[in-house]
């Protein structure tokens, strides 16, 4: 007797390659460790933000940001950031039938945790207010470095709205600012109004203190450009024509400058 066996042939075709890819890009998604975001986020920004010690996932996890000022000339590799946050951590809601996700962000000095909406049309960070310290600005480079600012900074926003129509007001305010060059201290509190719009537009104004300081600008590709001016009352000139002077240029009773 002889057995006879016929070879049944399996077609890969172009159904099961399109399942095969949607299971893998699915699997992808599910598991995306947040590390791999790091050179992306570096690379995007010129290394002026960093996510340090990432672990978890794009859906929940934890990292750190550290924040440097413009780096000159082409650089393969981005040096070390002059200042890191603390320590943040994530989570998500995502919903297919609507098409967007919503990360919820723990921030141990936020009033309330941040939320974070991302769908197809709009991506939109809810209002919110955070304390941080005054020396972030130093990322901003040059006469922020070199003035060493400290005190504190509180920053409140309203809902910040990126679509065809960008949209939303953020409030930084400078609190009791000293600088290690000048014996005043303090110098006074400040604020700085953001508006969005299809630019990021600026403000600075004084609330109080003896350093009178105005001034406006924009913020473009990540890069702030800032031009104002400083004085003083006749009864604080004195002590602080120094830190005038490094701040700007003497134009009669005003110092301008620019960053």
């Amino acid at each position: 007797m002889t057995l006879q066996f016929e070879r049944l042939s399996f077609r890969f075709g172009w159904p099961s390659r399109i399942a095969l890819l949607a299971t893998l890009l699915i699997l992808v998604a599910a598991y995306f460790p947040i590390r791999w975001l790091s050179a992306t986020v570096a690379k995007t920004t010129s290394c002026q933000v960093a996510v340090l010690q990432p672990e978890g996932t794009l859906w929940k996890g934890s990292a750190q940001l550290g924040f440097s000022d413009i780096q000159p000339g082409a650089s393969e590799t981005c040096r070390t950031p002059q200042i890191s946050s603390e320590r943040f951590a994530w989570t998500t809601q995502c919903s297919v039938s609507n098409l967007k996700c919503k990360w919820i962000i723990q921030y141990a000095s936020i009033a309330r945790p941040l939320e974070l909406t991302v769908h197809p049309s709009a991506i939109t960070l809810a209002s919110n207010q955070i304390e941080l310290p005054a020396s972030m600005i130093e990322v901003a480079g040059g006469l922020m470095r070199s003035l060493h600012l400290r005190g504190k900074l509180a920053i409140r926003w309203e809902d910040l709205v990126w679509d065809s129509s960008p949209r939303g007001l953020v409030e930084a305010r400078f609190l009791n600012i000293t600088s290690p060059i000048s014996p005043v201290k303090p110098l006074g509190s400040y604020a700085l109004t953001f508006q969005l719009k299809q630019a990021l537009t600026l403000d600075v104004s004084t609330l109080n203190g003896p350093l009178l300081l105005t001034a406006n600008g924009t913020v473009e590709k990540g890069r702030l450009s800032l031009q104002g001016e400083a004085t003083a009352p006749p009864e604080s000139l004195d002590s602080l024509i120094g830190l005038l002077s490094i701040i700007g240029k003497k134009d009669g009773a005003l110092y301008r400058f620019k960053i």
